[in-house]
This record gives structure tokens, C-alpha cells and sequence, in this order.
């Protein structure tokens, strides 16, 4: 199952394996909401009676909540977005920004310029069935009979990827089609439920309130690391401020010592520059606060957890249960 939107740098891989290291509470609080991840796989849990979502961009909880209540699906999006129109719509459209950027980075147009116009064909052909662009390269295809669109693109890939032609480096380059796949994890959002008892918020994390029995899970940007969006965060003014909250859960791959971790693992990340994919150690840490509020026994659980993966989940640690 793929989990949230398209984002770069989500937590889609590691989303389960990030809610089973996570306890019980009534409220679970999302302040660095991102892609959505971690909070449509808490939502799917069914660990948490309420939910809180924040971002920094407001547009990202809108666009998530539009998708979960159905506004953005492959047959409502039929239009073709050109590198003109991205570069003018980004900063305000936030389907345009990750929907049609490269990698879902919100910043750069999906497609480079060698591939533009092939693409575009192979969009006119998928979604509207019309193969005047693509034929004008000199690409002969048969008029597909599927109805459709992700059928027809399945269709019109598998004439492509038969055809013996040099006009491109690879015709594997011209079959895919991103901005298809990732409506199609826009739309696969529609099947959340509980919304009714999600508060949204667009603000910085600090300004959040934050509800008795509550659960923190706060995904920021990791240090020493490109920010994105958050450029010019302050990590130790939020280490400051993390280290005075209860049952928070933070994700990085390393924080300073006064934090403690209990879990890890390892994920795939691909690099933007070349391309290749290496491995990375994902961690999730707590303050000493919440740490010192668990029993002996959830003490060794996370000792044993660092060694052998054994989750807190599994344990039903509750930090406020006596």
C-alpha cells in the first residue's frame, strides 16, 4: 500500500513500521505533516481516536483532506500541464506543485525538455485517446479500445515498449508516465475514514495547542540536510522545545545526546543527482521526559527493540497510565 501524497522525502516505506513503534494515546498530533504519510497510517490504525495535522504550508493539509474527500482523481484531471503553466501555478496550486514537479519536489517541472513533447503526446493518447501528437513524431500506434485511462496507458506502453525505434535514448524513458501514477496515489486517498475527527492547521509546530493524552510525532527536517520549504530552521530552538513536551516521538537520522532512541531501521533513498538509490538509517527518538515515565520492563522492550525490532506496539505502552 502506498500512504500519503506524493512528497519528497516521505515516509511512505517506513509509515507501518513508524506507527507500530508508536503508543496508544487519544489525540495523535502531526506537527511537520508533510506528505502525510505517517498520519494516514495512523488513521488506518485505528491507535488514535483524534487527530491534529500541521504544516508549515498550509496547502499540504488542504490538499490532503481535498483528496480524501475525492477532488482529485485521474478522470477529474484530464488536462495537460505544461512547463509554462507549472512555473505559474506552483506557488499557489499545491496538486500542480507535486503532482507535476520532478521527484514531487514542488519546484521543478516533471519532465526535461528532450522528453516534453513525448510525453505530452503520450498524455493526449491515455487520457483523451488521441494520438495525433505521438503519430507526428513519427510513433505509430493503434488506437487503443480500452476504456479506461490507466488501461489505455497500460495498453499504449506495452505498443511502445514493442516498438524498435531510435528517435529517443529509451523508449522505457517515453512508456512511463509520472504525473498518471502519482494521481493515482491522490486518488487511492478517498478511502479514509474518521476525517470527521481530524483539526487542521497551517502555522509553525510551536504554535500548535496540544490536547491532554496527546501523542507528538514530528517528522522535521533533518539536519545538515537540504530543508526544502523549511529553510532556516531553527533545530535548536525545537530541540528546546521538544525536550519540555510529553510523549513526543521525533524521526531524524541522528539527534543530540540529551534525546534517546528506540528504534531504527533501514530504508532505500534515491539520490536526485545521479539517480542511484543507497541505504539510510531511519531513527525515531523521545525526550529523557517521556523516556523516565515508562516502566523498567518498556525500558528493556526498547533495548531489545534497538537489537532485534521487537515494536513498543506490541506492548501497548501508554506514558499517561500509571
Amino acid at each position: 500500500m502506498r500512504y500519503g501524497l506524493p512528497y519528497k522525502g516521505s515516509k511512505n516505506s517506513i509509515a507501518e513500521w513508524i506507527v507500530r513503534q508508536l503508543p496508544y494515546a487519544d489525540t495523535f498530533v502531526d506537527l511537520f505533516f508533510g506528505g502525510a504519510a505517517v498520519t494516514q497510517a495512523a488513521l488506518l490504525s485505528g491507535q488514535y481516536k483524534r487527530f491534529i495535522i500541521n504544516d508549515i504550508d498550509e496547502r499540504l493539509p488542504k490538499l490532503f483532506l481535498e483528496c480524501a474527500y475525492g477532488k482529485h482523481t485521474v478522470e477529474s484531471h484530464p488536462e495537460w500541464i505544461s512547463r509554462e503553466e507549472f512555473h505559474r501555478l506552483k506557488d499557489s496550486d499545491a496538486y500542480v506543485a507535486l503532482v507535476w514537479s520532478f521527484g514531487n519536489n514542488g519546484k521543478d517541472y516533471m519532465y526535461g525538455t528532450d522528453l516534453e513533447e513525448y510525453k505530452h503526446g503520450l498524455h493526449m493518447a491515455c487520457f483523451h485517446n488521441d494520438l495525433s501528437i505521438l503519430s507526428k513524431f513519427g510513433i505509430p500506434l493503434k488506437k487503443s479500445n480500452k476504456a479506461d485511462v490507466y488501461e489505455r496507458y497500460l495498453d499504449y506502453a506495452r505498443q511502445i515498449g514493442n516498438l524498435k525505434h531510435n528517435m529517443l535514448e529509451s523508449f522505457t524513458r517515453l512508456q512511463a508516465l509520472e504525473h498518471l501514477q502519482s494521481l493515482q496515489s491522490l486518488q487511492s486517498l478517498q478511502s479514509l475514514q474518521s476525517l470527521q475527527s481530524l483539526q487542521s492547521y497551517g502555522t509553525s509546530y510551536e504554535n500548535v495547542p496540544i490536547p491532554p493524552n496527546s501523542l507528538i510525532y514530528c517528522d522535521i527536517p533533518y539536519a545538515d540536510t537540504n530543508c526544502g520549504k523549511y529553510s532556516g530552521f531553527k533545530h535548536d530552538l525545537f530541540y528546546e522545545w521538544a525536550l519540555q513536551q510529553d510523549n513526543i516521538f521525533i524521526s531524524e537520522y541522528s539527534m543530540p545526546s540529551n534525546f534517546i532512541e528506540i528504534a531504527n531501521t533501514e530504508k532505500i533513498v534515491l539520490s536526485s543527482a545521479n539517480g542511484n538509490s543507497q541505504k539510510a538509517v531511519e531513527r525515531l527518538y523521545t525526550n529523557r521526559r517521556t523516556y523516565d515515565r515508562m516502566s523498567q520492563r518498556q525500558k528493556d522492550v526498547i533495548a531489545s527493540n534497538l537489537a532485534t525490532q521487537i515494536s513498543l506496539f506490541d506492548y501497548a505502552f501508554n506514558p499517561y497510565q500509571d
